[in-house]
């Protein structure tokens, strides 16, 4: 089995119509055969980052079509490998959101133990320990050490799912791109 390398894939297009040109030598340039018993063949490493980076080129709104030329004819329609790669793809990342959520819920569960806690221990030092400079630090040391066990839920919430989300959205619109297959000449 031959492995494509980022160098041996031609440069291809990006055009403002949607379009992402794919430019092959055979079929082994885009899908690794028996990859995975479960599945006909899965896209190259090479393949599915390059065509990853062209699709990130294409506004959200507009369809993505992608446009496949090889050197030899391709013996199989690719579009339905490409397709189900993509959509595979989609479900990990959707797994992935699912799974940060879980971890998520959990640090929340911790985080909201350790304020509470932190805060009854500031609030005991506040009223029922003598007043002193080395009382009162130890009152704020609780007070910010119960907020900062809330920064991984709040920072799992606010921001860390974004960046899955856009990409199952990308594979969502590749898993329902136009594949079209042909020769080109031999250059």
């Amino acid at each position: 089995m031959q492995q494509a390398q980022a160098s041996d894939l031609p440069a291809g297009s990006t055009g403002s119509d949607g379009i992402i040109e794919l430019q092959l030598r055979d079929l082994n340039d885009l899908v690794e055969a028996g990859a995975s018993p479960l599945r006909d063949g899965a896209l190259t490493s090479d393949a599915e980052n390059y065509i990853v980076r062209k699709a990130k080129l294409i506004a959200s709104h507009q369809p993505i079509r992608l446009n496949i030329k090889s050197v030899e004819p391709l013996d199989r329609d690719v579009g339905p490998i490409i397709r189900d790669h993509f959509r595979a793809a989609a479900r990990n990342q959707s797994e992935a959101i699912r799974e940060l959520f879980r971890s998520g819920r959990k640090a929340l569960l911790i985080g909201l133990v350790i304020l509470s806690s932190c805060l009854l221990l500031a609030w005991y030092f506040t009223y029922h320990v003598p007043q002193r400079p080395i009382t009162r630090l130890i009152q704020e040391s609780f007070v910010i050490l119960g907020w900062v066990s809330m920064w991984k839920p709040i920072e799992v919430f606010l921001y860390e799912w974004l960046p899955f989300a856009r990409r199952r959205s990308l594979f969502l619109r590749l898993s329902s791109a136009d594949v079209s297959n042909g020769s080109s000449p031999v250059p």
